[in-house]
């Protein structure tokens, strides 16, 4: 039997649909996949800021990614994923037009990555997006009549990469000024 690599560990701060919706979003890409493995729906999400890999487990940078979390202050807001985009390599749902509010979130995010010295991934960048399943292809896009919900909270995912395993290692309430109020 041969021997697994060992393992390797992804933070990212994202949002994540109900579970509802994400069951929805389940059902619609099992119709586009044609036998592709897809994103289970409790791993759906739109990855608002990412760090580098760790080859051991992430005790303290999770730990100065929950105190630089504290400072981010938003407010609820809606989110429609209304189009469909094929990549070389994937299949992801993303927004069709701008969204000043999630904008403004994932601002924050990165700020609070940079506040946190978490060593960032060096090749990504923002780009709204939920991926639905990976496939080669041609790109292509189209709208689509969408999946949207109120976005009501942040949430920092510990990624067991390869394993296909997401812990949730924190949440915010998107609650504005309120966010930490004791009143």
């Amino acid at each position: 039997m041969g021997r697994r690599a060992p393992p390797i560990y992804r933070l990212f701060f994202a949002i994540k649909p109900p579970l509802v919706v994400a069951r929805r979003i389940d059902h619609y890409a099992e119709i586009l996949a044609g036998g592709a493995d897809r994103i289970l729906p409790a791993h759906q999400h739109v990855t608002l800021g990412i760090t580098a890999d760790a080859p051991a487990y992430p005790q303290e940078t999770i730990d100065r990614l929950h105190m630089a979390a504290t400072a981010i202050m938003a407010d609820p807001f809606d989110l429609l994923l209304d189009r469909l985009s094929y990549g070389g390599r994937s299949a992801a749902l993303r927004p069709g037009r701008s969204n000043a509010p999630l904008a403004r979130l994932q601002r924050q995010v990165a700020d609070a990555l940079k506040r946190s010295a978490a060593p960032p991934r060096d090749d990504w960048t923002f780009s709204p997006h939920q991926t639905l399943f990976y496939r080669d292809g041609p790109p292509a896009q189209r709208r689509i009549d969408g999946f949207g919900w109120r976005v009501e909270e942040l949430v920092l995912i510990c990624s067991h990469v390869g394993r296909t395993r997401h812990d949730i290692v924190g949440t915010w309430p998107l609650q504005g000024g309120a966010q930490y109020s004791l009143f």
